[in-house]
């Protein structure tokens, strides 16, 4: 059983996530202390006061002469907000769970002396009731005394201190404080790391890097542009060594080649062509070098139809003696590339399948949602995921993958360069590897497709940068 790789998170996010975790806490432990410690005395000391007057207010009644009443229920409503009136039996059920009600029942029964003979449930040991009006109007206490039995209701405006809903205010705002700064400083303090990832990324910056953030990070940047200004130095003097060498080993070379042809009759015909072709492959091999040295950049994009432009493929790998099978799908397709760039990489991959390979040789184009693809299979032997990966290497010698074949070690390494210039990728696939076939139909060799994405991507700085 396969193992999942582990998920890796980003810089933004494990700080953004540790920065949120400790202070929401923080915030936790300082709502719980302010609950506790002042939310909670504050609506007792609110409840008490609040039963205080129910409990006078219900003891004036009593005392009050039947005419008077009416005197005191209009000024309990206007001045207090309580509607006091006189009902037949008690209710004998709470109706809400509310803190804010809970002290004050208790602070009623805390305040009322003892209950009339025959108002206590047996069941709850109570005398005194409380609940909520329809409709949210509001709540009740309903308080047995001498023979009569009083309700009192008020609006939810009367309740003094609501500690649900300014829990409520302060965790929302909390949070979104809590979110605001964590994730401010976590981008505060991620934003020069994340910059210099994405560059990197890229390749090597070829100017220096803005010193930004924090110490620590100042000091990550100027390294890493003291190590980019090394290696493009390195790149530079490297390059002026390899055009110095190729260039003066042309002259020989030309003096070699003419005198050949001067003393082609003095020389036997088998001796002089082997001669010949010994000058060509150094001619070849000084020509890849010359193409490092001078470099690799991106070339201007074109729209061509791909069936044009892969049937010119064909011809041109006729015209030098190879045999190329186009199988293409019936719709039609256009390609948003270099031509010259992608002739010679193309050109690199067929004349490999020649040498290397075996025929049938094909050229198939493929599409998928988002690249169009075109590969250069053979039916030879093939090479293994180990070979393929040494062959990627600079100055890899093919004759040390396959058997009987000679070779310098840049072509594939340049036209790899060469198409990651482009933003396009170049892969190679063992036999039964190819990813875009069915297995029935796989060819028995080597596949190189050329990857050619449909929304261009970012070309890599400095490709030949790793030659």
């Amino acid at each position: 059983m396969s193992r999942q790789p582990r998920r890796t998170w980003s810089l933004f996010s494990t700080t953004a996530l540790a920065l949120i975790g400790s202070i929401s806490v923080i915030l936790v432990f300082a709502l719980t202390a302010v609950t506790w410690f002042v939310m909670v005395p504050m609506a007792k000391r609110s409840a008490d006061d609040l039963a205080a007057l129910i409990v006078l207010s219900a003891q004036t009644w009593t005392e009050l002469p039947k005419e008077a009443q009416p005197l005191l229920a209009a000024e309990l409503k206007n001045q207090h907000g309580l509607i006091i009136q006189e009902i037949p039996a008690l209710n004998r059920l709470h109706s809400t769970n509310l803190p804010y009600v809970r002290f004050l029942h208790n602070a009623v029964v805390h305040r009322f002396n003892q209950c009339p003979p025959g108002t206590i449930d047996p069941q709850t040991g109570e005398c005194i009731y409380m609940g909520s009006l329809p409709q949210g109007a509001g709540y009740w206490i309903e308080i047995p005394i001498a023979d009569d039995v009083l309700k009192f209701e008020f609006s939810p405006s009367r309740v003094g201190y609501k500690i649900p809903f300014t829990l409520g205010v302060i965790l929302v705002g909390g949070i979104l404080l809590t979110l605001l700064l964590g994730l401010g400083l976590a981008r505060r303090l991620t934003r020069p790391v994340s910059r210099l990832a994405e560059q990197v990324s890229l390749g090597l910056p070829d100017a220096p890097l803005p010193l930004t953030g924090p110490k620590e990070t100042r000091v990550l940047i100027e390294a890493v542009n003291r190590r980019s200004a090394e290696v493009k130095r390195l790149v530079e003097n490297r390059t002026v060594l390899l055009a110095g060498i190729s260039h003066d080993l042309r002259t020989p070379l030309t003096r070699l080649s003419l005198s050949l042809a001067l003393a082609q009759d003095a020389l036997e015909a088998e001796l002089h062509d082997q001669m010949q072709a010994d000058v060509e492959q150094m001619n070849q091999l000084i020509g890849e070098v010359l193409s490092i040295a001078r470099g690799v950049n991106q070339a201007p994009l074109e729209s061509v139809d791909a069936h044009t432009w892969l049937a010119h493929c064909v011809a041109s790998a006729a015209r030098r003696g190879i045999t190329v099978q186009l199988i293409e799908p019936n719709t039609q397709a256009r390609f948003a590339l270099a031509p010259p760039t992608a002739q010679r990489i193309l050109d690199n991959l067929i004349d490999n399948a020649q040498r290397y390979g075996r025929p049938p040789i094909t050229l198939r184009r493929l599409e998928t949602a988002d690249a169009h693809i075109v590969c250069i299979e053979d039916h030879g032997t093939g090479l293994t995921m180990d070979e393929i990966i040494t062959l990627r290497e600079p100055f890899a010698r093919k004759d040390a993958a396959r058997s009987g074949v000679t070779g310098y070690g840049l072509g594939l390494s340049l036209a790899t360069a060469l198409a990651e210039a482009q933003g396009w990728q170049l892969e190679l696939y063992a036999p039964g590897a190819h990813p875009y076939l069915s297995p029935g139909k796989q060819p028995s060799g080597l596949t190189a497709c050329l990857i050619l994405p449909k929304s261009p991507g970012h070309p890599q700085a400095n490709p030949l940068a790793k030659i």
